[in-house]
């Protein structure tokens, strides 16, 4: 079963095929069958397979692959179902393999999965974005594992190999990383440690931040774990938590502009309508807000406007021909804007 969205880049069909545990949540019934695919979308011939999350699966894999070309170079963006990101060319690849260009530890190397979403160690249930020349991905955990620790990349795409932000390495020999594992990939007990990798393409991470300075870390300064994928336009990145903060970041910094607490749960991604930012939560609230980094003196931030929509909005809202549609748990709405109506109305007349 593939539980996310295929991507299309000429007459490649690139899927992720959801390769995961089975309902004990402990057992991967098929650690060697394909995570990401490559085929022609005219014919359905496979061009090639991948299977490097293998065993080290966590959950499942829900993230759809993004395309993106970068210094002339087509890469096929993946999100593992084990927290790493892969890159590969994004062509027919040569017998039956892809080549592939980079890898991201999207995850503390100290972090660790713990069944039932009690651990650290995330999965990425969001798209990865293309924006400007970099990559950007949050880490999240399936909705039923509850709120966690979460992390927001970005990336450097020109970059070869292991990018991660840290290698795990032997405190006995630091000159080559060891192979990662499924639950933590630094064991510390056992002699290991993480270090920092030279070949990083960490642009900026944003994990947290001390807004007013105190010294400690609050609640509405922390990023947890997301479902959703970010939004950029003018320079400011917008994404939602599951814990249900929206931030408002730079885009090419990672410099936090501010965060808003919905006090409800958001799986859905943030929606930008010319000067305006659109997001739904758990208690139906669509909250908009302008597309500004602009605060109050305190550094805070409200929306412009707060409807509810009478159940839960998990999706993501979108325009399509002047029309605003939103999804709730039960209903479908389509919004004129009342000027366009207005113009419909004098077209029936004449």
């Amino acid at each position: 079963m593939c539980s996310c969205s295929v991507t299309s880049y000429g007459d490649l069909l690139l899927v992720n095929t959801s390769n995961g545990l089975d309902e004990s949540h402990i057992n991967l019934p098929a650690p060697q069958a394909p995570s990401f695919i490559c085929m022609n979308k005219n014919t359905g011939e496979v061009y090639w397979t991948d299977d490097s999350p293998g065993a080290n699966i966590l959950h499942g894999q829900w993230s759809s692959p993004a395309v993106g070309e970068f210094n002339g170079v087509p890469q096929v963006i993946f999100a593992g179902g084990d927290g790493w990101v892969y890159s590969f060319r994004c062509d027919q690849g040569k017998g039956g393999n892809p080549e592939l260009l980079w890898k991201f530890d999207a995850n503390p190397k100290d972090s660790k999965w713990i069944l039932g979403g009690r651990g650290t160690r995330n999965n990425i249930i969001a798209t990865p974005v293309v924006h400007d020349g970099k990559v950007y991905v949050a880490v999240g955990q399936d909705p039923e594992h509850g709120e966690g620790v979460g992390h927001l990349w970005c990336i450097d795409p020109n970059k070869r190999g292991d990018v991660s932000p840290q290698l795990a390495v032997k405190v006995s020999d630091r000159s080559k990383s060891i192979p990662h594992r499924r639950l933590q990939a630094v064991i510390e007990e056992e002699g290991e440690v993480a270090i920092d990798n030279s070949n990083s393409a960490v642009v900026w991470h944003y994990d947290k931040f001390d807004r007013n300075g105190d010294g400690e870390i609050e609640f509405e300064e922390t990023m947890h774990r997301s479902c959703g994928t970010v939004a950029i336009k003018n320079g400011l990145l917008f994404i939602s938590d599951f814990s249900g903060l929206f931030h408002c970041l730079d885009a090419k910094t990672g410099k936090v502009h501010w965060t808003y607490d919905m006090l409800a749960q958001a799986w859905g991604s943030p929606l930008i309508v010319e000067d305006n930012v659109y997001i739904g939560d758990e208690d139906g609230d669509v909250s908009i807000f302008k597309l500004s980094s602009e605060t109050d003196e305190d550094g805070m931030v409200e929306p412009i406007a707060e409807i509810n929509m009478g159940n839960s909005v998990y999706s993501t809202p979108i325009v399509a021909n002047g029309v605003l549609f939103i999804a709730n748990k039960t209903h479908l709405f389509a919004i004129e804007a009342p000027t366009r109506q207005a113009n419909a109305s004098d077209n029936t007349a004449r």
